[in-house]
C-alpha cells in the first residue's frame, strides 16, 4: 500500500568473502547472501507480511531512504555490515532507534 513503510534487506559483501570459484567478482556473493535473507524472510510470517521488500546493495541508498523515512525494518547478515566502524554502526543504530525502524539479522547457520 502507499505510504506504508518497506523491508530493507541490506546485502554487503567483503572482499575476503569472494571466492576462488567467484573469479573476482562480487556478483556470486551478494546472490548468495540476498538468497540467504530472502529466504529467511520468506520464512518470518510477521515480516514477510509487513508489506513491500526492497533489496539494497549500496549503503547510500539505504541511507537515503530512512532519511526518505520509507523503512521500516532492516534485515541485514550481521549488524556489522550496517558500517565500516563501530562507532559508525553504533551511530546508525542510535539514529534507527530514534524513528522506530526494527533491525533483524540472521544466523547462516540458523536460516538453512
Amino acid at each position: 500500500m502507499k505510504g506504508e513503510k518497506i523491508t530493507a534487506v541490506y546485502v554487503m559483501v567483503r572482499e575476503d568473502e569472494i571466492g576462488p570459484e567467484d573469479h573476482g567478482s562480487y556478483d556470486g556473493p551478494v546472490q548468495r547472501q540476498k538468497d540467504l535473507l530472502l529466504g529467511f524472510l520468506e520464512r518470518q510470517g510477521e515480516w514477510h507480511a509487513a508489506g513491500e521488500v526492497e533489496v539494497y546493495s549500496r549503503r547510500r541508498h539505504l541511507l537515503q531512504d530512512l532519511e526518505r523515512n520509507r523503512i521500516g525494518r532492516i534485515l541485514v547478515l550481521d549488524l556489522d555490515r550496517l558500517g565500516s566502524s563501530r562507532e559508525e554502526v553504533d551511530a546508525l543504530l542510535f539514529e534507527l532507534d530514534i524513528l522506530g525502524v526494527q533491525v533483524m539479522t540472521v544466523n547462516p547457520r540458523d536460516s538453512a
